[in-house]
This record gives C-alpha cells, structure tokens and sequence, in this order.
C-alpha cells in the first residue's frame, strides 16, 4: 500500500516503491503520477537503471521491477483509475483476484475489478459476496460499455479506460 502524499523519501525511493507495488507499469503512467518535468524524471530513471533497481522497456514503453516480470494488462489499466483519483486518494496499491487495486479516500475503500466480456457474472458474484463481509465501492472496469447491461442488478461504478488513460465513467439505466 503506498501512501500518496508521503514525503520523506527520495524521488529515486518514490519510484522504486511504486513500480514494486505494481511490478510493471507504462513509463507515461509514472511520469503522470509525479507530475515532474520530463528531464527530472528521465534522470531519475537513468539512475535507477544504472543501480539496477529498475528496468526500462523503451519499445514497449514499459517500466518494470526486474527484467522477469511480465506486466499485467489488467493492471496497467486500472492504475489509470490511480491517476484519475489521485488529488483525492490517500492509500492505493495492488491487489488479488477478483480484485486488481484498492484505493483509499477519506475513509472510504474503492476496490476495482476488472470484466472481461464474459466473465460479468463471475464478478458481479464476487462483489456481492465480498459485501458480505467487508464495506467498500466497487468500481468495475470493463473492456466494453454494453457489458453494463449484463450487470445491471449491481450497485458499482463502471468504467473503461483506453490505453492511453482516458477514463469514461457510466451508470446503468434500464
């Protein structure tokens, strides 16, 4: 779990902390989440490549914890929720299946669940057995706005995300 508004650690630290949270993320996504100038980050970068404690992907645009991991699509997108929620966002970091990442406002809980077209109703069981036991706003990311209808009944934000982090938020009416 990282704390957003921590500053105690260096930019260097910073990074590390996030990429190992996530293991892999889009090098935009890291430059977005710190909001520095392109230089000051590239630095950074270039340090941390050289120590070995990253590694940079520059065809695939990829920034990586070590040369092993395989990034997680499902992830990659859903951090962009990361980024979208960040003014507002005290806690975030990864998470299991069915979950992919918990976000932490206020005393609220957002857990994302990532849809793949076929597989609403395996997450829709998930959400609502899982509200059995613990409190939390479910945001759902699905790879296409028509798989709201197949989930009508539950009560959640929806979303999808294009690769590049535009996020579209929707609410189902029947």
């Amino acid at each position: 779990m990282i704390a957003v508004k921590e500053n105690r650690q260096s930019l260097e630290q910073k990074i590390v902390e996030l990429v190992s949270e996530y293991q892999a993320l889009k090098i935009e996504q890291v430059e977005k989440y710190f909001g520095l100038p392109s230089e000051t980050m590239a630095k950074a970068f270039r340090m941390l490549v050289k120590k070995g404690r990253v590694v940079l992907e520059q065809d695939t645009g990829v920034i990586k914890v070590s040369k092993g991991i395989k990034e997680d699509e499902k992830q990659i997108l859903s951090f962009w929720l990361v980024l979208d929620f960040l003014e507002d966002c005290d806690f975030h970091g990864a998470a299991h299946f069915p979950l992919v990442l918990e976000m932490y406002r206020s005393g609220s809980v957002y857990s994302v669940f990532y849809c793949m077209e076929g597989d609403e109703l395996v997450i829709a069981n998930s959400i609502n057995q899982l509200r059995t036991s613990i409190c939390f706003q479910p945001i759902v990311l699905l790879e296409d706005q028509a798989q709201i209808e197949k989930m009508s009944e539950l009560n959640a934000v929806f979303c999808t995300v294009k690769e590049h982090g535009e996020v579209a938020y929707f609410t189902y009416e029947s």
